[in-house]
């Protein structure tokens, strides 16, 4: 019986680590979500009695506020429940933003309830509220809606081209070409002509290479 109690109506003890203010705020919407059953009963009544009394003596008034009667009775009591999951259950759990986000939903459909359930419901907003602010770090200041402009990505650097280094000349130098097919020669001493390093032998004299 319990746990068919507890599926749809949430404890009304909070848990220990939630911080005071949120944990006043449960307890509002905890009152909030019993006013809930409450007017969902309180409007069944009403429509009940307002039905009896127009099958009795007839009325075009009383049938419609037996009407609405009932379509009040199933909002508050639909109400009851997805405030347990959506403000309760979200609290239980840490989720401080998604409770006051969703609460102010719940706020309105509380008229439902003759405004009881909107009054703790106000109450709840405004102390999580005050809880979140409090976490705030100091100086925070979140920027306006449309404030914020992207950047395009600044262009990449690209380094200049560096010229190919150039070998320095000797002073009073001009560089010699070398080329691949120059062969090495060689300068007889007793004729002086000069003949490829490879030979043996002056081809002219025939003296030997020194």
């Amino acid at each position: 019986m319990s746990s068919t109690m507890n599926s749809f109506l949430a404890s009304g003890h909070s848990p220990p680590w939630l911080p005071r203010d949120v944990s006043e705020g449960r307890k509002f919407a905890w009152w909030a979500e019993l006013m809930f059953l409450v007017m969902a009963f309180v409007w069944f009544l009403i429509a009940i009695i307002d039905l009896t009394l127009y099958a009795v003596d007839g009325g075009a008034g009383r049938l419609a506020i037996g009407i609405f009667g009932l379509f009040a009775m199933v909002i508050c009591f639909l109400s009851s429940i997805f405030l347990k999951k959506t403000v309760l259950d979200a609290i239980d759990q840490g989720r401080f933003h998604d409770a006051k986000n969703d609460s102010v939903i719940w706020i309105i459909i509380g008229f439902f309830g003759f405004a009881i359930p909107t009054i703790f419901l106000i109450l709840t907003y405004v102390k999580i509220g005050d809880a979140l602010m409090a976490q705030t770090p100091a100086g925070y200041q979140p920027y306006a809606p449309g404030t914020v402009v992207a950047q395009a990505p600044a262009p990449m650097y690209a380094p200049p081209p560096v010229p190919p280094a150039q070998p320095a000349a000797t002073a009073g130098q001009h560089p010699q070409q070398y080329h691949a097919h120059q062969t090495p020669m060689h300068k007889c001493k007793n004729c002086n002509v000069q003949y490829p390093m490879f030979m043996h032998s002056c081809p002219n004299c025939g003296a030997p290479k020194e």
